[in-house]
């Protein structure tokens, strides 16, 4: 070897762990569920890397300096190559508790909190979909969250606009970049996601869209590899419910994306709700395509099925709320129950998905009998489960005043 080029690889040798420690993307960290919010935390962030490796995460119950560590492996993204994943689920935490994390040797900390067990004070939720045409309205709207106290977001589809394809993962780098930037607090608390799936997760958008469909993991993360690699909730097939205490069940479902809305699912879904069903827990479904729609045909194909499918199992089992998406505008209809305003019984579907996309024209809630109200604004929902049982919600402009807002005694 001659001398130059001995010297050289001495130095990169001497360098390579500099570079292997900073190449943690910590831009990317995102923060999740798997189970039990009161008593876990799924923390994961990329590593830009082909080298397996372990990290450590260190975490401690804010104002205690007693710190616990985690090993950290990592995991190839196959479908971001030169790309790998670091996953671990933290458990055995305590209830509405602000803990904090440094991610193996950076010296930055993160910080999170869990949930009650029961619900002894107001808990906000921020609720949404379709986030990213344009960094800045997704931003916008990101900073308004944070104004609000929030425990937790939900997201129900139509994350990155990357359509599951490889040319698009530039759109992953400005949404995780948006996150990092203007979603967490001062203090460096991150606030946790719960996402769906919605159309543009998916290549051609729909299961329908593909002759070779088929109900296997497999196949839903050769269309969906970004989805199914970078969320651990909710999972294949698509499609689970989360359950917060004794309090709130999400039940996070695919509408025709990559997996069929009749059949399977919805046999699932009459299941998860009976068993769910009474009580003071609040059943909240989240979707993508909207079964009431704001802008799109009443008739539309993948509307239609929601409202043929799922509708009256949300009536069967008493939901109150359900949230919808993909149309680009804010909604709320009327109390529906048997396809007509039931004051007393009926159900508000909220949506439609403008978080971070153009909006689009709105029907006429004059002209639509089941809309209640309509706008084509940029927006988030905040729902606020209050310990009486009560919910209060407020639709927010991305510029901070209240569109519109209501209550479920």
């Amino acid at each position: 070897m001659k001398p130059l080029t001995r010297k050289l690889f001495t130095a990169l040798l001497i360098l390579l762990p500099f570079l292997e420690a900073k190449a943690d993307d910590l831009t990317t960290l995102l923060l999740t569920w798997q189970r039990d919010p009161s008593t876990t935390m799924t923390v994961q962030w990329i590593r830009t890397s082909n080298r397996p490796a372990t990290r450590q995460l260190h975490f401690w119950k804010e104002g205690e300096e007693a710190t616990q560590t985690v090993k950290v492996p990592s995991k190839a993204l196959k479908a971001w190559r030169g790309h790998r994943l670091h996953r671990v689920e933290l458990t055995g935490l305590e209830p509405d508790t602000t803990y904090r994390f440094r991610v193996h040797k950076s010296e930055r900390e993160f910080a999170f909190r869990t949930l009650p067990k029961t619900l002894s004070r107001p808990l906000r939720i921020a609720v949404g979909g379709d986030t990213l045409h344009r960094r800045e309205w997704m931003d916008a709207v990101n900073q308004q969250v944070l104004k609000h106290d929030v425990d937790f977001v939900v997201i129900g589809g139509d994350l990155a606009y990357a359509d599951g394809l490889e040319r698009n993962l530039s759109r992953w780098d400005t949404w995780f970049e948006s996150l990092h930037e203007t979603l967490i607090y001062p203090d460096g608390r991150l606030l946790p996601m719960v996402v769906a799936i919605g159309n543009h997760e998916v290549q051609g958008g729909y299961f329908f869209s593909h002759a070779t469909y088929e109900n296997s993991d497999k196949w839903r993360e050769r269309v969906a590899p970004y989805f199914y690699q970078l969320f651990a909730f909710p999972g294949h097939p698509g499609y689970n419910v989360l359950d917060f205490g004794d309090y709130l069940s999400l039940f996070m479902l695919d509408t025709d994306h990559s997996h069929p809305i009749e059949g399977q699912q919805t046999e699932w879904l009459k299941e998860a709700l009976a068993e769910r069903a009474g009580g003071k827990r609040h059943l909240i479904p989240v979707y993508h395509v909207p079964g009431w729609p704001s802008h799109r045909p009443f008739d539309g194909r993948v509307s239609a099925r929601v409202r043929e499918n799922w509708v009256p199992l949300f009536e069967r089992f008493d939901v109150q709320v359900a949230f919808e998406n993909h149309d680009h505008t804010y909604k709320r209809t009327e109390p529906i129950r048997n396809e007509a305003i039931d004051p007393e019984r009926g159900i508000i579907y909220v949506g439609d998905g403008a978080w971070g996309v153009g909006t689009r024209p709105t029907h006429d809630p004059d002209e639509t009998w089941y809309l209640k109200r309509a706008e084509s604004e940029h927006h988030f929902i905040l729902m606020t489960l209050n310990p009486n049982g009560s919910l209060d919600f407020k639709a927010i402009r991305k510029e901070g005043d209240t569109i519109d807002s209501w209550e479920i005694p």
